[in-house]
């Protein structure tokens, strides 16, 4: 063992009787009562001693290198140091590194017993992602996932940036009559050059013949496409993920509501979309069998569309790094920006649903 502090703690003290350390993770300051050698141990593990090798620092004969390794195992187990020895050998050009380098101080507060913040940034760099829909959430979405450094993004849209998208969007006035794709390429290079684009300028149909080409060679699926509806265009997209067990996260407003967090869609795993339907028609006031955003006013505030990709980024990691299980498995959720108040809602497989039942 060559142990150390995590990258996301801080030692504040270390005297002769007590040792404190911050964990900017959990936002908590640990205190551990220490002796003399207990204060030496702490100081000399730089991750490069073996437990031998801080005996020796510590300089006391009667102390037992069982001791020192009980005394460091419980210091790994409250998740404030962890083994150097067992670390990857993970490192990234100096450009990336440093770009995202208070990003891997986070991402090491995520990273399960025995992997690193760059273990989890390796696996964001080696996802695939396809993002249908460039306008107010995938815009969003697709620029916060080349500020983590996404490895490879798809972008799917047929529109351009017109004057009325500037209020919501990610664009800028000088790419007004330009391919929303083609303009939010330069924008992601821009930030993360080593982030790879593709662009198709298509609109998103039942079965549309690009999905084949596309679907097999990414990690997840992100749909903000709005037209016909949130509603008809997952359901669409579910039915090509499904065979594929390809995870969807359906990525803008659906059945009016435009600050939903909206449920991963894990097929085999999870409620399937069709379900989600099924629930929301049973619980709609008034049933809106389709619908149609052009035809509905929507309001729609740029902080809203900022903060609902900003919702949805943890999940996303959670789902392509599997430091964690998804969270919104079975569920939604509706956020109120007014208020900052987060309602979730638990959605159960239908019963008698031959596409999920069982297996939720």
């Amino acid at each position: 063992m060559q142990p150390v502090l995590k990258d996301h703690v801080t030692l504040l003290d270390a005297s002769s009787n007590a040792a404190k350390l911050f964990c900017s993770h959990r936002r908590k300051v640990f205190t551990y009562e220490i002796d003399e050698a207990g204060k030496r141990a702490i100081e000399s593990a730089n991750g490069k001693l073996d437990l031998a090798g801080i005996l020796t620092s510590v300089g006391v004969p009667r102390l037992s290198i069982e001791e020192v390794n009980a005394f460091f195992e419980k210091l790994i187990e409250d998740g404030l140091f962890h083994d150097a020895a067992l670390d990857s050998k993970i490192e990234f050009e100096p450009n990336y590194k440093t770009r995202l380098e208070r990003q891997l101080i986070y991402l090491s507060g995520l990273a399960p017993q025995g992997q690193r913040g760059h273990d989890l940034q390796a696996k964001l760099r080696e996802s695939r992602v396809l993002i249908i829909g460039a306008g107010g959430g995938g815009s969003h979405l697709a620029v916060q996932l080349a500020g983590i450094g996404i490895g490879r993004l798809i972008l799917v849209d047929h529109d351009l940036v017109e004057l009325g998208n500037l209020g919501r969007q990610i664009f800028y006035a000088n790419y007004i009559g330009k391919l929303k794709v083609e303009a939010l390429k330069e924008i992601v290079r821009s930030i993360s050059p080593e982030t790879q684009v593709a662009t198709r300028p298509e609109r998103l149909m039942r079965s549309a013949p690009w999905l084949g080409e596309y679907l097999p060679k990414v990690d997840l699926v992100l749909n903000c496409a709005d037209q016909p509806s949130m509603d008809e265009t997952t359901r669409w997209l579910f039915e090509a993920c499904y065979p594929l067990k390809l995870p969807l996260i359906p990525g803008g407003g659906y059945n009016g509501h435009f600050t939903s967090l909206p449920p991963t869609l894990l097929p085999g795993r999870s409620t399937c979309w069709p379900c989600y339907e099924h629930d929301a028609a049973r619980k709609r006031a008034v049933r809106i069998e389709t619908l149609n955003l052009s035809q509905i006013k929507s309001g729609i505030f740029l902080p809203a569309t900022i903060a609902m990709a900003a919702l949805q980024m943890p999940e996303i990691v959670r789902v392509l790094t599997g430091y964690e299980p998804p969270r919104f498995l079975n569920c939604r959720g509706e956020f109120d920006l007014n208020t900052c108040s987060l309602e979730l809602e638990t959605v159960a497989p239908t019963p008698g649903c031959g596409t999920c039942e069982g297996t939720a």
